[in-house]
């Protein structure tokens, strides 16, 4: 999907069978390159006796976040990025609109696994994002289109993580490059200051498009029907965590009944999918994107970045398709899970106040590959770290420094300089015994609660 002049322009294959082969054509070109260009790709080619000109996923091993960063030197292609040079990039800039030699696009974060990825796009690969919509998508940007053409450009506001290399926030401010900056006014509003001031700020700009975090969005929704807040977008976007039909029911009708979508991406693969208008279903955008379905996971291979081959990228998340395996589009159950527990502490005054996950699955310190969040009281919270092996102790050192800066600042700017904490450094950091999953963010208050 492009927008030019003032108008979404839809290109691109009209059935599967069309589409599948134009994918397996970019599939064994993007291979070829990785073959030449990322020795962990050519070690495999190699070893397997793969075919560059026959070849499908099928012939290629799961790649794992873990997998990923281990060999990040090695499958990268740009032979001027490294793993050390993107830490060194990320520590000193907290600017999205920041890119890697001016042209280099990085990202991170640790997701639901709390384990630390760094994803790169460059122009060419950010080229390749364009997409065919789904009929649902270019139904829904009518409104916007109309309000476009009052020769006035229209108001995009996100309620999120903003300070950082973050997907949603790299996302949206892109909007601001090129010739969408002509029709798109971009302001990104930080989830985690403190709510009133946002809203005073949302209530000024008077967004056209609105886009946030699903629970956050909710919030916003509370304070709309209480009339703490008065704004009247077209479009309310939810992403970043599962929207539910009746979540997307109450959106639209705490603001005015506005056209609300639940918005599937990630900081790998950016956009993934659209909810269709009735929000029990999903349609896939997987024009460059090759989707493997199982029954706890899935895999997805990227056609569009050249800059880190991603073959077999293992996914947590869980999609289900409804759809015929000839239809054009891929249609699944709405998104199950990608929810994580919303941390709320007690300030000073006495009142409550919650951090966004998002806000804490961003954190980023060179040095730290994993953590996590465990609630003990209602102003307190323990944060367990892992590093990199074989840092010596003032890296390690350094590292939990970085840490507990990091945790302050979060604390602070939401006016929550009372919480304590603690950050110990651990070997792991174990699965829920129960669900074998990781928990970003664990309330071990109900667990102490449960045993007295």
């Amino acid at each position: 999907m492009r927008f030019d002049n003032g108008e979404f322009r839809v290109s691109g294959p009209k059935t599967r069978a069309e589409l599948d082969a134009i994918k397996l054509k970019k599939f064994r070109a993007l291979v070829q390159h990785a073959n030449a260009r990322a020795p962990y790709y050519a070690t495999i080619i190699r070893a397997r006796g793969i075919s560059l000109e026959a070849c499908t996923p099928a012939d290629f091993p799961v790649l794992t976040k873990t997998l990923l960063m281990q060999n990040f030197d090695a499958i990268v292609t740009d032979r001027r990025i490294t793993k050390q040079v993107v830490a060194d990039f990320l520590t000193r800039s907290s600017d999205p609109m920041e890119q890697l030699f001016d042209e280099v696009t990085v990202m991170h974060t640790s997701g639901t696994s709390g384990e630390v990825g760094y994803f790169l796009f460059s122009p060419g690969d950010r080229a390749g994002m364009n997409i065919s919509p789904p009929p649902s998508v270019r139904a829904g940007s009518r409104g916007l289109l109309r309000r476009s053409k009052l020769l006035r450009r229209i108001r995009v506001a996100f309620y999120g993580a903003t300070g950082g290399h973050y997907a949603g926030v790299t996302g949206i401010t892109s909007m601001q490059r090129g010739l969408r900056r002509l029709f798109f006014k971009v302001q990104t509003f930080e989830v985690n200051a403190p709510l009133r001031q946002m809203l005073e700020q949302l209530d000024e700009f008077e967004p056209d498009l609105l886009i946030g975090y699903t629970t956050a969005l909710k919030i916003l929704a509370e304070e709309q029907r209480a009339g703490h807040l008065r704004i009247a977008p077209l479009i309310v976007s939810a992403t970043g965590e599962t929207a539910t039909r009746a979540d997307m029911e109450f959106l639209s009708a705490a603001f005015g009944g506005a056209r609300v979508f639940s918005a599937y991406g990630c900081t790998e693969h950016m956009m993934l999918g659209t909810s269709d208008p009735s929000g029990e279903t999903m349609t896939l955008h997987d024009d460059n994107l090759i989707f493997e379905f199982y029954e706890d996971h899935s895999l997805i291979t990227n056609l569009f970045n050249f800059t880190m081959p991603m073959i077999r990228y293992r996914m947590s998340d869980i999609l289900r398709p409804v759809s015929d395996a000839n239809a054009r589009y891929i249609v699944i159950e709405n998104l199950v899970g990608r929810s994580e527990r919303m941390p709320v502490f007690v300030n000073s005054a006495g009142a409550t106040d919650f951090i966004s996950p998002h806000t804490i699955n961003e954190i980023f310190v060179k040095g730290v590959t994993r953590f996590q969040m465990q609630l003990t009281g209602p102003s307190s919270f323990r944060f367990p770290i892992c590093v990199e092996a074989g840092l010596d102790q003032q890296a390690r050192a350094a590292a939990t420094a970085g840490v507990v800066a990091r945790l302050r600042e979060i604390l602070q700017q939401k006016g929550l300089g009372n919480v304590v904490f603690e950050v110990p450094v651990v070997a792991d950091i174990p699965l829920n015994p129960r669900s074998r999953k990781f928990q970003l963010i664990v309330d071990e208050r109900a667990a102490d609660d449960a045993r007295h």
